[in-house]
């Protein structure tokens, strides 16, 4: 059980990493909005990229605590990182298409 708690710690710290820099980025395209007009068209999926990544951290989060407190329903909770893995991927392959 060592490695689904190392796996879900990596997934927290990758989508608490990315969730920040993807919102000083929002933020960044906050206050050109109006210099640059092309932003507006992208803020969008900005984000919705960031919301993706912050939701990756809060359930790899939910994960890994419930394998460290031994939850009685830590393997229901272990399952639910993988919902914003595969949108993540989902949306990715949408925007390269």
């Amino acid at each position: 059980m060592k490695v689904l708690q190392i796996l879900n710690a990596v997934l927290l710290a990758f989508g608490t990493a990315m969730g920040l820099v993807l919102g000083v980025v929002c933020l960044i395209y906050g206050v050109y909005l109006e210099a640059e007009p092309r932003l507006k068209s992208q803020l969008p999926d900005l984000l919705m990229f960031t919301a993706g990544f912050s939701a990756l951290a809060l359930l790899a989060g939910a994960a890994f605590l419930g394998h460290r407190r031994r939850w009685p329903l830590r393997w229901c909770v272990q399952g639910l990182p993988v919902l914003p893995l595969l949108g993540l991927a989902l949306f990715v392959i949408r925007l390269s298409a």
